[in-house]
């Protein structure tokens, strides 16, 4: 591969064609770690692994200055265009560039965040007298949980300030980020008898990432189609929206008694002004459903209410940062059958205190229904810190090479320097 042989620094873009020739999706990390270790051991270098697959290398430096932790993760996000011919597992990225940008053709990238790794080993490669020692931290599944971030091994570093290397634009310095924690909320149903049935779909709506978009007035497709259901008097068979809790649901569907059809046309035509105020182009559609057993009215309107009961939405900002989403929560996923219903969410804060108490308010709204509320997958939040003496040193840096300020950013979202 020499498709970026020609794009400076060149070492950095040697370092990233060859990564891209690696397979290096989420939970597929050996091959990439293996590149890593390889190359510590050609630069006479110490490199330790873990049980999780990061990997952490070591550079001796000027012993006058203290470590610099430099870190980034080497998973990426695996997508094909319809039509790709991509084995991920095995296949190395179709990567171009047209002179002005980088591109893999027809699948997702892998920058995020494998220019991170590409820049590290390249400054690794470097012997200048200047250079603090270097810790380069390169952790694996970032992108489904942070699970290395969690698991790595502070203990064996000895830097006491970092750099981490997965921001989304050049000129961006982040220095603040949310903690997470996912919750499911689980109801149980009952049914009655069968009869015949429909199925409505509310479609069209805008979705989007429930930390970096809760905060532009978009509606949630679930929680429309519970306020649809409650106001028409619909019976339910069953219900389901959304497809991870990190998303704003942009459909929802339910199977509905067949002749409630017209009373959900009508509650559309009531609700959907306000609605399309934020969603020009969401839509009901209705499609014909086999004979199913209806839930008891009972049940299924204490679950319609619950989707309501419980907050959804931003729920503060923050008071240091102007226009920053301090706390939120996004209901990602609803299913409901014959069993039970079940809501998955994820709860966003950058001050921990405040999403824990989210949390066991919701588990309280949750119980008073006759529901249970479950967290998991907890990481930390990276609060704001208004004296940075790091962050004062990297934007004069920044302002002595390009001659302007990077921009000072926070983001409503995890990222691994909360967890470390």
């Amino acid at each position: 591969m020499n498709e970026l042989s020609a794009l400076e620094p060149k070492r950095v873009f040697r370092h990233f064609e060859r990564i891209c020739a690696i397979p290096h999706g989420s939970g597929n990390g050996q091959a990439i770690g293996d590149y890593c270790a390889r190359f510590a051991a050609a630069h006479g270098l110490r490199c330790l692994r873990d049980a999780y697959g990061n990997v952490v290398i070591f550079k001796d430096g000027n012993r006058e200055k203290a470590p610099m932790i430099l870190q980034g993760h080497l998973d990426m996000v695996c997508v094909a265009e319809p039509g790709t011919q991509i084995d991920f597992l095995r296949d190395a990225l179709p990567i171009a560039t047209d002179g002005e940008s980088v591109f893999s053709r027809g699948t997702s990238l892998g920058a995020d965040d494998g220019i991170a790794a590409a820049m590290i080993l390249s400054l690794l490669e470097e012997d200048d007298p200047q250079y603090p020692p270097i810790e380069a931290v390169l952790t694996m599944d970032e992108e489904t949980g942070m699970f290395g971030a969690i698991g790595l091994d502070a203990s064996v570093l000895r830097g006491r300030r970092m750099l981490n290397l997965d921001s989304e634009a050049e000129g961006s310095f982040w220095v603040s980020c949310a903690g997470g924690e996912r919750l499911t909320v689980t109801l149980p149903m009952q049914t009655d008898t069968s009869c015949a049935c429909a199925e409505i779909e509310l479609c069209g709506l805008i979705g989007g990432h429930s930390g970096t978009e809760i905060d532009k007035g978009r509606e949630n497709a679930v929680r429309c189609m519970a306020r649809l259901l409650l106001d028409s008097g619909a019976r339910i068979a069953a219900m389901r929206g959304g497809k991870v809790d990190n998303a704003i649901p942009s459909a929802c569907s339910a199977v509905v008694r067949a002749k409630d059809v017209d009373a959900v046309h009508a509650a559309f035509d009531t609700l959907s002004p306000a609605w399309k105020q934020n969603e020009p182009d969401m839509a009901l559609a209705v499609r014909p459903a086999a004979e199913t057993p209806l839930l008891t009215g009972e049940c299924a309107r204490a679950a319609l209410r619950l989707i309501g009961d419980l907050p959804c939405g931003v729920q503060a900002f923050s008071r240091e940062i102007d226009g920053l989403v301090e706390t939120s929560l996004n209901l990602g996923v609803c299913t409901v059958d014959a069993a039970c219903a079940e809501l998955h969410y994820s709860l966003r804060s950058s001050i921990d205190a405040d999403k824990d108490a989210l949390a066991e308010r919701m588990k309280a709204i949750a119980a008073k229904a006759g529901a249970s509320a479950v967290t998991g997958s907890v990481y930390a939040a990276w609060p704001y810190r208004k004296d940075s003496p790091l962050r004062e040193t990297a934007a004069r840096a920044f302002s002595d090479l390009y001659g302007r300020m990077p921009r000072i950013e926070a983001i409503h979202a995890g990222l691994e320097c909360g967890v470390l």
